[in-house]
């Protein structure tokens, strides 16, 4: 390469210009059958590639139309209580005694979180003053 840009950039195109020529006298010395197959191969080639978008497309739009009439489907329900549980809550939320049902349940609740915390309280404790061993 040269030492300043101007030399560069002319060495750049006199290269370019020499291949350029190199491969319009390849092209040239190409028979003509072997110029129409190189066409007949890209035109194949493209129609088949078109000819696969265009038959992906249509399937995408037939499987959008199939969704589309499908009827709906009913939606199952699903029981997780036994129905006399059911029922007593039901029962207890038009009488007005769900805040029964709450408080209760917060106690039970708070009571599991604190016994939780006292464990672990416990647990810092025995690993403060346990003894280190060496490894």
């Amino acid at each position: 390469m040269g030492t300043s840009a101007a030399e560069t950039v002319r060495e750049i195109e006199v290269t370019r210009e020499r291949l350029d020529a190199e491969l319009q006298e390849l092209e040239q010395r190409l028979p003509p059958a072997a110029r129409w197959a190189k066409r007949v191969a890209s035109v194949a080639l493209g129609g088949g590639m078109a000819g696969s978008f265009l038959w992906f497309g249509v399937r995408k739009l037939r499987r959008g139309r199939r969704k589309k009439t499908e009827p709906e489907r009913v939606q199952t329900v699903v029981q997780i209580f036994p129905e006399e549980w059911a029922e007593r809550f039901s029962g207890a939320i038009e009488e007005g005694q769900w805040r029964l049902w709450a408080g209760a349940t917060a106690a039970v609740w708070l009571l599991l979180r604190l016994s939780e915390l006292r464990q672990l309280r416990r647990m810092n404790r025995l690993l403060i003053t346990a003894p280190t061993r060496p490894y």
